[in-house]
């Protein structure tokens, strides 16, 4: 089996509670720069899958700024070495 060459980011999310809208809210703006995903309502977390030809950038800038914002704890899972590329040092 090949890997995928994908990232998973878990969004704990802490604005609105992780309400079923707070969920479609981050799963659509990450849409638009390339990740597919779901929302996972017992837990309020959006689960993204991050392709290898996302806006891995502006993803990550968006992801930081929701962290600074407290909007969101995000969690790093099968992170790829172009992922790991686009982390500030």
């Amino acid at each position: 089996m090949q890997p995928s060459q994908s990232c998973t980011i878990r969004l704990i999310l802490l604005k609105d509670a992780g309400s079923a809208a707070a969920r479609q809210s981050v799963l659509e703006v990450f849409h638009r720069l390339g990740t597919t995903g779901e929302g996972i309502e017992r837990f309020g977390v959006a689960a993204l899958d991050v392709p290898p030809q996302a806006d891995l950038l502006k993803i990550r800038e968006l992801l930081e700024q929701g962290e600074t914002k407290e909007w969101w704890h995000g969690e790093e899972g099968c992170v790829t070495a172009a992922w790991e590329a686009t982390a500030r040092p």
